[in-house]
């Protein structure tokens, strides 16, 4: 929670407690004598009753306490998530102001003082608006507190990623958004939440995982906040029992609902994305596939690979690639057309397996950041390779390596590329870049992948807070799931 907190918990000798403030949206003072009820969740200790309250102080401050040192002995009350549920549910409130329902589930930090630890949780900071108080988008947070919050009055989905304000501030649906990362759930900043299962034997490498939200978080992607990039938060939930682990889902949607709808909780629904690490489907060795461009769910599957469960990088690029089928990519950016020369992104089944090369180091995992011309296959300029397109420059070009289907070819993306790998850079030559026995294809112009991004799932992603149309933005073509093909084999 960091020092801030750790020093003001030991000042107040908040030890071992779940706590949290309640302020006046209005003029940002604390509010006394506010009632914070649990209203879902369990208890333990002496003082718990029915219902289980606690009572702001003067400083705005409630705290549930678990060891008796703030409320004494006999209100001792340590609160924790019901049985089936995930977070606590709390109602704020105290008259002359509008309830604020609040899901939280506890996040505890280990606290020394003197010869004693405690653990403590910090429940988000609540501004209650008064009964008058204007609601101009009607996401139930009214306008002075959408001040406090840094958020937009106007849109229910500040940052525009499809969780509503309210939703992230205050969780939804008995989720608590907030535990999933550090920074997780911030109204100002683009996020993206997905659940992983894993098959026995087939858990993703973590080191995999974080090379995917490293990726996101370094996405050229402006936020509301004013930083850069996007919040992946993922939960590496459970493992598939070995009875449930079917070695083989075929029919791959049918098999897969089997098991989704027992492991994956339906009031996530509208919050997550759903990726299953399995063996294999429709008895195919393919590295997997998405539910539709946009979609839901997504399958890896490389428990047939010569590495069961496939190498780091393996696991690391087909993660980000089916997820960006999720968020609207096709194998040719805004096209279905594969191993297109002038799209260098992981989406490409030439980068795939093998990450992009960048500044002359493999293995970089990474969607399209380039806008590059079009290219005919019937007439390559070796010495000035690709043309980039505004705000692409050749600078950022020159840092590429280029594949076609087979190998790396010589030189870079911007200049002495040696397309029909004959030793000899000329000025007109042309080359079957794509494989598919062709010299005479022209590829349309690709595209920045991160400007490109859908956060809707094909309009499964997205909570009851928002308005009818916040945030949404569809694409031109959307690939349904009974119409998408199945991502690459270990040989391609």
């Amino acid at each position: 929670m960091g020092n801030f907190i750790r020093l003001s918990v030991l000042a107040l000798i908040l030890q071992g407690c779940t706590y949290g403030y309640v302020h006046d949206a209005s003029n940002g003072s604390a509010i006394s004598a506010a009632t914070v009820r649990v209203v879902k969740g369990s208890c333990s200790g002496a003082g718990c009753g029915s219902p289980n309250t606690e009572q702001t102080s003067t400083s705005g401050l409630y705290v549930f306490d678990a060891y008796g040192d703030v409320n004494g002995a006999a209100n001792v009350k340590l609160i924790y998530p019901a049985s089936g549920e995930e977070a606590i549910e709390l109602l704020i409130s105290k008259p002359g102001f509008r309830s604020r329902t609040l899901f939280h589930r506890p996040k505890y930090e280990q606290v020394e003082s003197g010869d004693k630890t405690y653990y403590i949780a910090q429940a988000p900071k609540v501004f209650l608006c008064s009964w008058s108080s204007v609601d101009s988008d009607g996401d139930s947070i009214c306008d002075a507190a959408e001040a406090r919050y840094g958020t937009n009055p106007y849109s229910s989905d500040t940052d525009g990623d499809r969780i509503s304000d309210a939703a992230e501030l205050f969780g939804i649906n008995g989720v608590d958004l907030r535990y999933f990362g550090e920074n997780a759930a911030n109204p100002r900043r683009k996020d993206v939440f997905m659940e992983i299962d894993y098959y026995p034997g087939l858990k993703p490498d973590q080191a995999a995982i974080d090379t995917v939200i490293e990726a996101f978080a370094n996405a050229p992607v402006s936020n509301h906040d004013g930083s850069m990039g996007i919040s992946l938060n993922v939960d590496l939930n459970q493992q598939i029992s070995a009875s449930d682990a079917d070695s083989d889902l075929n029919p791959v949607w049918t098999d897969f609902d089997l098991i989704k709808n027992k492991y994956f909780s339906s009031r996530r629904n509208a919050l997550f994305h759903y990726a299953l690490f399995a063996n294999q489907f429709n008895s195919g060795g393919w590295s997997g596939i998405s539910r539709g461009i946009p979609g839901h769910d997504f399958i890896v599957s490389l428990g047939t690979w010569s590495t069961p469960g496939g190498t780091l990088l393996q696991q690391t690029g087909t993660l980000m690639h089916e997820f960006g089928h999720n968020l609207g990519l096709m194998h040719g950016g805004n096209q279905n057309r594969n191993y297109k020369p002038n799209y260098l992104s992981v989406m490409s089944y030439s980068y795939q397996m093998r990450g992009l090369r960048i500044g002359g180091v493999d293995g970089n995992i990474d969607y399209s950041r380039l806008k590059i011309a079009s290219v005919n296959e019937s007439n390559l300029n070796e010495f000035t390779a690709f043309s980039p397109i505004a705000p692409t420059t050749s600078t950022q070009l020159s840092q590429y390596g280029v594949r076609d289907r087979t190998s790396w070819l010589n030189g870079n993306a911007n200049t002495n590329l040696d397309f029909d790998k004959d030793g000899t850079l000329e000025a007109s030559v042309s080359a079957d870049l794509d494989g598919n026995g062709s010299s005479s294809d022209i590829f349309s112009a690709s595209q920045n992948d991160w400007d490109n991004l859908v956060f809707h799932g094909g309009g499964t992603i997205g909570d009851s807070m928002l308005g009818a149309t916040a945030g949404l933005k569809f694409l031109s073509r959307k690939v349904d799931a009974h119409d998408m093909e199945q991502c690459m084999t270990e040989f391609d």
